[in-house]
């Protein structure tokens, strides 16, 4: 379990951080991105289906990415985030309700929703146990959780120690490792926020050079999840070809690199998790 006090440091920082960047959020983000959207909107109502389109959980739900496609799916959608600057960027409907407040101590009642989705949430936590404690406990039986766009640690720590000296490296590969290398001061000039609190705030993937998707598998399957399968997304410059070739030559690499497994999973950026009480 983590340091009281560490853990303390990092919710704030959290804050802080999500607050000087609310205004531009829906603007700045990739997740706003048609295919990235599209992708994530197939999940949502995937899982709408398998569960009659009951009531929806997202947590860390920021300025409502999810949310603004969950509305459509669900009857009932429910958002919970640390930052009230973010909550109130979110746009109203009558099924959207949002509330401020923390992921290891929810105010809902046990067994109360029929999806609980986390997207670019889980590696701003300090601990995971406690939250997936809890996403556990809320879910009725029977019910899924979806996490999207997390760090893949196989892939940033490779990012991390290679140096952009070598002149074999590619442009794009090149972007992509100073993108991860410099985003410290990247990010901390642009908000106007101190570089240790763009450290704390996105604590396991600039902190701990990721996630380790499969450990976090095992912790889900640990806590009672009866099923639990993590899925990599975005390999290396996969945006650039969606862009600058073609949608369908970028699918029809995924697909290949995919079927190389885990050979190739150094390529991916994020995964998914999606996990079955």
């Amino acid at each position: 379990m983590m340091d009281r006090k560490l853990s303390t440091r990092i919710k704030q920082a959290n804050i802080e951080y999500h607050s000087s960047m609310a205004s531009t959020y829906n603007i700045e983000q990739p997740h706003y991105q048609a295919e990235n959207t599209n992708r994530v909107e197939k999940i949502i109502s995937d899982l709408a289906e398998k569960t009659d389109g009951g009531n929806l959980l997202d947590i860390g739900c920021g300025t409502g990415f999810v949310i603004d496609i969950a509305k459509k799916y669900f009857d009932r959608v429910v958002g919970i985030d640390l930052t009230q600057a973010m909550l109130d960027e979110i746009n109203p409907a009558e099924n959207v309700t949002v509330y401020i407040g923390d992921s290891e101590d929810m105010q809902f009642d046990d067994e109360s929703f029929d999806v609980c989705t986390a997207y670019s949430f889980l590696h701003h936590l300090p601990d995971f146990e406690p939250t997936v404690n809890e996403v556990f406990r809320i879910l009725r039986f029977g019910g899924y959780f979806y996490s999207d766009a997390d760090p893949n640690c196989f892939c940033f720590s490779e990012l991390e120690k290679t140096s952009t000296d070598n002149s074999e490296i590619s442009e794009c590969l090149g972007s992509e490792i100073e993108a991860i290398q410099d985003v410290f001061s990247i990010l901390a000039k642009k908000y106007n926020i101190s570089e240790e609190t763009v450290v704390m705030a996105e604590y396991r993937d600039l902190s701990k050079g990721g996630i380790d998707p499969y450990e976090l598998i095992e912790l889900f399957e640990s806590t009672g999840f009866k099923s639990a399968v993590a899925h990599l997304v975005w390999f290396l410059g996969q945006g650039h070809i969606i862009h600058s070739i073609s949608s369908e030559t970028a699918f029809a690499i995924d697909d290949y690199l995919q079927s190389m497994l885990p050979v190739t999973r150094n390529l991916y950026k994020y995964f998914t998790i999606i996990a079955q009480k």
